[in-house]
Parts: structure tokens; C-alpha cells; sequence
């Protein structure tokens, strides 16, 4: 099964997905300028007050899934019947200064992505307006993160790395834009994202 609890209860190694919450290592205090964990309603659509949870091909929107206690986002579009599924989940309005020096960072697996067609993008707008548009209308520049490759072993998070978004000012979203399909078995692979932080990398 690609669904990641039915892997967990059949063959999970101990340990893999255990303190997914603390991965992403900060000095014992960071003011954080966002932060997200994404906990919820197990096997749910994810749906967080100002997060834009859209499907721009096919069905299948983000999910919240829960192991061991922990939340995180999961796109899957393992059987949705679409031959292509793209999912978007962007995030709220963050306002930074014209001098910021903010990252951004998360915590990131894969399970069964095999494909690099079947991927995962960490993008930033600084034009789109969640009021007026559909996430894809938008003016969107790819992000440098750490995202798990297809050799990366299933279901363990990955620190995506320390973003830099000094290049951008004003009021930005940034976004995860997954690809993939419900009837190519060779593009059904799944992403998950958690513990997601901005913080400015002065402050320690």
C-alpha cells in the first residue's frame, strides 16, 4: 500500500518517523517570525485558517495524517483515478522587511517517488492574492530546498536546509506544489511536510 499508516503498521522500522517534531535543530531559543505544525484530524484535507489548499489538476488536495501523535501535511495521489494530480499548499500572507534576513525551514520525506517527474516545489509569490486568484494564476520563483531525492529512504524527514528569502520583501506566501498522478504507478509517490519556521538568522 502506498498510504503511509498502512507501511507503518505493517513494516516501519523503529525509530523512522520518531522526533520528527525536534529534526529541525534551532539554538535553544529562536523568535520565530511563522511557524506551522500541521496537526489535525487524522486522514483529513488540510484546512488551517489563511492556508490555501487547491488542486490544480485533478482531485486530490493535501492531507493531514497523524502517527505516533505527530501531524504533518501529506500529498498522496496514490489511486485518486487522475491521470494527473497537482496539489498546491500555500501558505499566509508573511510580511518581511525590505533589509530581512529570514530562512525559511522544514521538515520533508517521500515514499515511493521513483520519478523525478513526480515531484515536490518550494515556491514564493510576492503577487498572488488568495482572495482573487487561484494559486497557479499567480507569479511564483522556486526556492533552493533540500527536497528527498528518489534514492531517499521512505518516510524519513530531511531538513529542507536554511532558505534564504533576503531576496524578497513586502508581503509574500510561499507554497508547496506537488506533482504527480493516480494512474501512472511510476509518478503515484507521496510527500510530507512538517514543522515549518521562518525565523531571522541575526537573533542567535
Amino acid at each position: 500500500m502506498k498510504n503511509l499508516k498502512y507501511l507503518f503498521l505493517a513494516a516501519l522500522t523503529a525509530g523512522v518517523f520518531a522526533g520528527c517534531e525536534d529534526d529541525t535543530n534551532l539554538p535553544a531559543y529562536v523568535p520565530l517570525n511563522f511557524a506551522q505544525d500541521f496537526e489535525g484530524t487524522d486522514n483529513t484535507n488540510v484546512d488551517i485558517t489563511n492556508w490555501t489548499n487547491h488542486a490544480e489538476a485533478g482531485n486530490k488536495l493535501w492531507m493531514t495524517q497523524v502517527y505516533s501523535s505527530n501531524g504533518y501535511a501529506e500529498f498522496n495521489p496514490y489511486q485518486s483515478g487522475d491521470a494527473s494530480n497537482v496539489g498546491w499548499l500555500v501558505s499566509p500572507a508573511i510580511d518581511l522587511m525590505a533589509d530581512n534576513t529570514d530562512v525559511l525551514r522544514f521538515q520533508v520525506s517521500q515514499s515511493y517517488v521513483t520519478s523525478a517527474a513526480n515531484k515536490l516545489e518550494v515556491l514564493i509569490s510576492t503577487n498572488y492574492d488568495p482572495a482573487t486568484m487561484d494559486p497557479e494564476d499567480a507569479t511564483w520563483t522556486a526556492l533552493n530546498a533540500n527536497i528527498p531525492g528518489t534514492d531517499a529512504t521512505y518516510f524519513e524527514f530531511q531538513d529542507s536546509g536554511e532558505i534564504s528569502l533576503t531576496p524578497f520583501s513586502g508581503t509574500v506566501h510561499f507554497a508547496f506544489k506537488a506533482t504527480g498522478s493516480g494512474t501512472n504507478t511510476s509518478l503515484d509517490g507521496s510527500y510530507q511536510v512538517d514543522s515549518v519556521r521562518i525565523y531571522d538568522t541575526t537573533q542567535f
